[in-house]
């Protein structure tokens, strides 16, 4: 054999060898992989009986979903092996209902849908060309899945990566919520901020109070529903959702008592105090508990020195007032025709 024949025999022994391994790591390569797919798109509607058609878009054929339930918090996890995010969001709203909001995490070679609810139902999933539907409230039979024990799931849930999605120090966010009734019979929804500076508006839209911290995050484990009604105040009911990068906070008073309501906030405390009316008062207190008989006054501020408020609601009043050097700080409020 020549030597140009021995160095053709090489170079075509290594492609050989070559091809082989490609072949190989071709052949052990996680399945998962040929279903990459990025997510596109999430739409939902509501449909008859409380139940919720969510549907996920991809630029192509999305895997079959392998899913799980929790019964507390309710929510149900989908992880789609090889699939990517490429929504401008992690966060959507669902609005009304039992099905509250979404969240997708990716990580690694997969990424979790995690939908978050009021209560837990059944559910079912199906796939029809690069959609894929999630029907929440479905009775289909083998719709809801059982927490595994040893799939990882809770693991995941825990990780630092998922981790990082709901609670990154870098980003304002929703640190806690609690509700407390007064001595006067008010409810009191407290809301625990990470930064005092986040800005904060208060309106009403259909009956209910709506308290939005722009730009801020909200914990999964804060996207909930409180059923405040055993506390015998006039909220019935607060829900805390992300919408839109903004945290919301929905309070829902009982329409058959009169109330008012108040906004102010103390370092990073937030307090909304929705307090019932007296009957008979026509809007304010009796006459034997407040003495003010003046004008009603209306303020919103966003971090105001205290002194400076005090000042305003003095010669608004045309009250005298003595403030002493001790008294200091900022403070953001809203008072609305109080």
């Amino acid at each position: 054999m020549t030597v140009a024949g021995m160095m053709n025999n090489k170079k075509t022994s290594r492609f050989s060898t070559s091809r082989m391994l490609v072949a190989a790591l071709l052949l052990f390569m996680p399945v998962s992989y040929a279903f990459a797919a990025t997510m596109q798109n999430i739409e939902f509607s509501q449909l008859p009986g409380d139940k919720v058609e969510i549907r996920m878009i991809f630029d192509g054929a999305p895997p079959e979903p392998a899913g799980y339930t929790i019964e507390q918090p309710a929510r149900i996890a989908l992880d789609l092996a090889g699939v990517t995010s490429g929504l401008s969001s992690k966060y959507h709203s669902l609005g009304a209902g039992n099905a509250r909001s979404i969240t997708v995490v990716e990580a690694d070679d997969r990424t979790r849908v995690i939908v978050s609810l009021t209560e837990l139902v059944a559910y079912s999933t199906s796939v029809e060309g690069n959609t894929l539907f999630v029907r929440v409230g479905d009775d289909a039979i083998g719709g809801m899945l059982a927490s595994p024990t040893s799939s990882g799931a809770d693991e995941f849930l825990e990780s630092p990566r998922a981790q990082e999605v709901t609670e990154t120090p870098d980003v304002p966010a929703i640190q806690n919520i609690d509700f407390r009734r007064g001595d006067r019979g008010e409810g009191r929804v407290i809301v625990n901020l990470s930064d005092p500076g986040i800005g904060v508006d208060v309106s009403t839209e259909g009956g209910k109070i709506r308290v939005a911290f722009t730009q801020t995050l909200v914990p999964e484990r804060l996207q909930r529903r409180l059923d405040v009604t055993d506390f015998a105040t006039p909220v019935l009911v607060v829900d805390t959702l992300p919408e839109a990068g903004d945290a919301v906070l929905t309070v829902e008073p009982n329409s058959e008592v009169e109330y008012e309501y108040l906004a102010y906030q103390a370092d990073s405390v937030f307090t909304l105090e929705v307090k019932p009316l007296e009957a008979g008062s026509g809007g304010g207190a009796t006459g034997s508990a407040f003495l003010y008989t003046g004008e009603k006054l209306s303020l919103n501020f966003q971090d105001i020195e205290i002194r400076s408020v005090l000042q305003l609601i003095a010669d608004f009043t045309d009250l005298n007032l003595v403030a002493s050097d001790t008294v200091g700080g900022r403070i953001t409020l809203r008072l609305k025709n109080v």
